[in-house]
């Protein structure tokens, strides 16, 4: 029984250091967002004159966190395995 909550613990605390490291670096990208915003006046800067530069840094965010996600899921499977 406390092999089993052991390993329970272990597989929560490394899906926690997973979703921390996303949470730190989606943060870190909002504020590379706004900074770039901020020093263009406020105007959205367009890449090819279509795509707006914050649509790149949504979707690294939506990267980040699915991948983080997925290897904190399977990190944690693995630890509980051990």
């Amino acid at each position: 029984m406390k092999e089993t909550l052991l390993r329970a613990v272990s597989g929560a605390v490394v899906v926690l250091g997973h979703l921390l490291i996303a949470m730190v670096l989606v943060v870190a990208i909002w504020i590379v967002d706004r900074l770039i915003l901020y020093l263009n006046g406020g105007r959205e800067i367009l890449v090819y004159d279509r795509l707006p530069l914050s649509y790149l840094f949504q979707t690294i965010d939506v990267a980040m966190i699915g991948v983080f996600g997925v290897f904190g899921v399977l990190e944690a499977i693995r630890a509980m395995r051990e």
